[in-house]
């Protein structure tokens, strides 16, 4: 949805550029492109600056769409194994706390006051 709203927005702005820059002198000059390769000349072609600046921003939004785009794909696989493992923490908390009753004992207790408090998880004496 964010998508279709940005390309909606560029759309807007694209055409306002074009109302805007249709009757200025400054944007109806005319350049000559081509690319000789040597073996293989491209061009020429005839065209207008406001086609160059106004194709250079849409190809900019679409880099920028591409990119967001592929930004927005990590972040939400990241996402979805930070739930996952998430889920597996708690189910491990889960399996602890059910057992942790039923393990202790006054022989564990002993062992752990006559460690002197070595282990930072035993229960304080």
């Amino acid at each position: 949805m964010r998508f279709i709203r940005l390309i909606l927005i560029v759309l807007i702005i694209v055409f306002f550029a074009i109302v805007y820059t249709q009757n200025l002198e400054v944007f109806t000059h005319s350049f000559e492109l081509q690319l000789d390769l040597n073996q293989y000349l491209i061009g020429p072609y005839i065209t207008k600056n406001i086609v160059l600046i106004l194709s250079a921003f849409v190809l900019g939004v679409i880099v920028a769409l591409i990119f967001g785009a592929l930004q927005s794909i990590s972040a939400s696989s990241s996402s979805r194994q930070k739930s996952r493992r998430i889920k597996e923490l708690e189910a491990q908390l889960a399996d602890q706390g059910s057992q942790a009753p039923t393990e202790s004992s006054p022989s564990n207790t002993s062992s752990s006051s006559n460690e002197g408090g070595a282990n930072p998880f035993s229960p304080p004496s």
